[in-house]
């Protein structure tokens, strides 16, 4: 394995410098105005290209074209009387690849308010409009640049002030001490089950994301008192859209690395139309390597296997748009206790055999029809299917002995139809309404063994139910400096009979050029796991009828440019969270502290009465990339608790307390056409908090035992880690290569995942979290 990564960096590092000269590529693409999604014809956008401003006019599709652009880093603006002006820094030409970029302009109150209105840096503000506080846009471009990231969107937002990431086997979003199952995951405007392979039943994470980040476009991420428009979800919404592919020219892009390997097409379906195709395949890289008889040391002989696919279809029409985007995924692992040490060994002690396979399909289609320039219906039909199962064998050393310990085979498909209206009353007045109907076909069936192999039965067959949903949100510009919007969410959820009203409210006030007051408050609920509801106890369902969880949010914010690409923003938050779902038998317990693992048990009796609170300030100082660097600093204190049923107020498992988190990186132009740069990320956060556990570790006393005595007193200890990121670009003729080399946890910090009492021994097994790893690898656009 070695050889092979060696001997693809040296052929990648080979090429440096051997770029040809005058290389030069076409930014092209399309001005439309942020609400109504209308285009704006001549719109005047230029680039500075050396001393020479280069420019061209949208035509009256609000299309426009830069040609014979040398590669390069270049500043973009965008004006039109009566609008915003727009500016996009740092857009980044390669030969291999066209530039197409999106440009959204915002119509002006007034036009003598437009003569001072100054240009906002793309990366300021939240795509949504409608969103006044905790959003921050996230771009594609970002996502590979940030050390550690992986070129995963989740693990890039980890680095966000808010959010905790202290496992580096997974990428669960864990949002100001909230659990990770109240994030919702969308895709162009359609809600989409967990999208990371290896993933749990009712579950958002997992080790490896599905969504692959050369498909995506910029995209929003909230923290927090989200808009009318997000529902079913408590603690973030991570709103991920995909770009159209290219409608002049097909481009091609390969990619080899520790994510896998990758193959990726896109160019136009028809050129006079302008249909568009996108699509792009990922193989599990250690299993390619598996497979041609590579040894993959490290890895206990558990190769991990995932395959994915994400496609987007998008057709113009003469009133509206159509467009189909599918997202599929498998992923398989069995993981074999590795017993070949005798001496990590007792006689008569026991370990898991685990076998995981995964899979889920999503297809969604879009069809958006324009009744007028101000008024438009978005209709979306999607399909759903996620799938796990899981078998558990506990296996005895020496003998080697297997007994069952676990059956699990959990599926869900739904269907959904949700229509969407928008109307743009005036350059003041924006109005949103939209409804929806979830149908949801759950099917579990999991089983439990005793070491006599007697069983109980956790979930037994198959059930049906719904949600259905609307809201309505409106936003009021009182000037270009002051805007508010109220909204409000109901939904209803047909297998507890219950429904809820939404009250939320954002405000926004920009107090000069340089800084900005933002407010947002509502409430927020999410309907119990379908895992909880359909749990069977004696031939009964006794979760059935449990009430939403609800959170109530408020959050208030001060954004401060201190330059022309540095800000600094604060903001200070409290939630109030209720009808939480508590476990009788296990009064210690809430469901506020599931829905990070592999796997979350729960096969127990759960009653609403929980509540819980989070509360803190977040701080973020950051420089966007400008003058060939970028730096990003985030801190958070905080502190989360929750009452279970017997009323008494403990840490929830998230309550870490704090988080610091700091990236820099710098950008060196080489041999004319090249780039190399070098990125950096540091991490110290407080560690999960946990209950004391114990096990025999034997094959017939395996079930570890929790003490609920000191229920989340303690924490683990803090976590640290820094990783290293250095990135090349190379420029040819027909084709651009980009090479990278990543070394995480450079200090081999010892973070410790989890650790249990082996009453056999009476020692504490500990597991430990990554260790230092190096990866590398190569992507070529063509």
């Amino acid at each position: 394995m070695k050889k092979i990564f060696f001997l693809s960096l040296i052929f990648c590092a080979l090429s440096l410098g051997t770029a040809a000269q005058q290389l030069s590529q076409t930014i092209r693409g399309r001005v439309v105005e942020r609400n109504t999604q209308e285009p704006i014809p001549g719109v005047n956008v230029q680039v500075a290209v050396g001393g020479e401003l280069r420019g061209a006019a949208t035509n009256e599709q609000g299309e426009f074209s830069l040609e014979k652009i040398p590669v390069g880093r270049y500043s973009l603006s965008a004006t039109m009387l009566g609008y915003a002006p727009f500016v996009a820094s740092n857009v980044l030409v390669n030969s291999g690849k066209e530039v197409v970029l999106e440009i959204f302009l915002e119509e002006s109150v007034s036009e003598l308010d437009a003569v001072v209105v100054t240009a906002k840096v793309d990366k300021d503000l939240p795509l949504n409009k409608m969103a006044s506080v905790s959003a921050r846009m996230l771009s594609s471009e970002e996502a590979n640049r940030y050390a550690g990231s992986w070129g995963d969107p989740a693990r890039m937002a980890a680095n966000f002030a808010g959010v905790m990431a202290s496992d580096d086997s997974r990428n669960d979003i864990i949002i100001r001490g909230n659990s990770p199952s109240g994030v919702l995951w969308r895709l162009d405007g359609f809600d989409i089950p967990n999208p990371n392979h290896f993933g749990a039943m009712g579950g958002t994470g997992g080790p490896v994301g599905m969504i692959n980040n050369n498909q995506l476009t910029n995209s929003d991420f909230y923290t927090s008192a989200f808009p009318a428009e997000y529902g079913n979800a408590t603690s973030g919404v991570f709103d991920l859209r995909l770009r159209n592919g290219n409608s002049e020219q097909h481009e091609f892009m390969g990619s080899m690395g520790f994510n896998g390997f990758e193959l990726g097409a896109e160019g136009p379906i028809s050129k006079k139309t302008g249909a568009t195709y996108m699509v792009n395949a990922r193989y599990s890289f250690l299993k390619l390597l598996d497979l041609v008889g590579v040894n993959i040391a490290g890895t206990g002989g558990a190769v991990p296997e995932y395959q994915d696919l994400t496609a987007k279809i998008n057709i113009p029409l003469k009133s509206g748009n159509l467009s189909l985007i599918t997202m599929l995924g498998a992923s398989r692992i069995h993981i074999k206790p590795d017993m070949t040490d005798t001496a990590e060994w007792f006689a008569g002690e026991a370990g898991q055999e685990v076998l995981m396979k995964n899979r889920q399909y999503f297809v969604g289609l879009s069809y958006t029809h324009r009744f007028s320039p101000d008024t438009r219906l978005e209709n979306r039909l999607a399909y759903r299917h996620f799938g796990v199962s899981t078998d558990v064998h506990v296996v005895e050393f020496p003998t080697e002995k297997r007994v069952k310990y676990f059956d699990g085979k959990d599926k869900e498909s739904s269907l959904s139809y949700s229509p969407t209206l928008l109307h743009k009353v005036n350059s003041r007045n924006f109005l949103q309404v939209g409804a929806g109907v979830d149908i949801f076909n759950t099917d579990m069936r999991n089983v439990a063994f005793e070491p006599d192999q007697s069983t109980t039965v956790e979930h037994d067959g198959a059930h049906r139910t719904a949600l259905a949903k609307g809201y309505a949100q409106w936003q009021h510009r009182f000037s270009n400096a002051l805007s508010v919007t109220p909204g409000l969410y109901s939904q209803y959820y047909l297998l507890s009979g219950e429904a809820t009203v939404e009250p939320r409210v954002g405000l926004k006030y920009t107090v000069s050029a340089r800084s900005s007051l933002n407010f947002g408050a509502g409430l927020h609920s999410q309907v119990a796991p379908r895992q909880v509801s359909f749990y069977i106890e004696n031939g009964a369902y006794p979760n059935k009828k449990l009430k939403m969880n609800k959170s109530f949010q408020a959050v208030l914010g001060y954004d401060l440019k201190l330059a022309k690409s540095t800000r600094l923003k604060a903001e200070v938050y409290y939630q109030h969270l209720y009808d939480v779902p508590v476990i009788p038998e296990i009064p210690e317990e809430s469901l506020l502290n599931f829905g990070d693992g592999f796997y979350n048990d729960n096969s127990y009796v759960f009653a609403n009465g929980g509540t819980g609170k989070n509360y803190g300030v977040e701080f973020t100082l950051e420089k966007f990339f400008s003058s060939g660097y970028y730096y990003l600093l985030t801190a958070s204190l905080y502190d989360s608790k929750y009452k279970g049923y017997d009323g008494v107020e403990r840490h929830t498992r998230f309550a870490g307390n704090y988080t610091l988190t700091t990236l820099a990186g710098y950008e060196w132009k080489v041999f004319k056409a090249d780039l190399i740069s070098l990125n950096l990320k540091a991490s110290y956060l407080g560690g999960k908090r946990f209950v004391n556990s114990s096990s025999a570790n034997t094959i017939n006393d395996f079930e570890a035992v929790l003490d609920y005595s000191q229920a989340y007193q303690k924490r683990m200890p803090n976590y640290f880690r820094c990783d290293i990121n250095l990135n090349m670009k190379s420029n040819y003729k027909r084709m651009a290569l980009e090479y990278f080399f990543e070394v995480n946890n450079v200090t081999n910090h010892k973070n410790i995942m989890f650790r249990t009492f082996n009453s056999s021994t009476g020692k504490y097994d500990i597991t430990y979290q990554q260790g230092f790893m190096p990866m590398g690898g190569c992507r070529v656009y063509f």
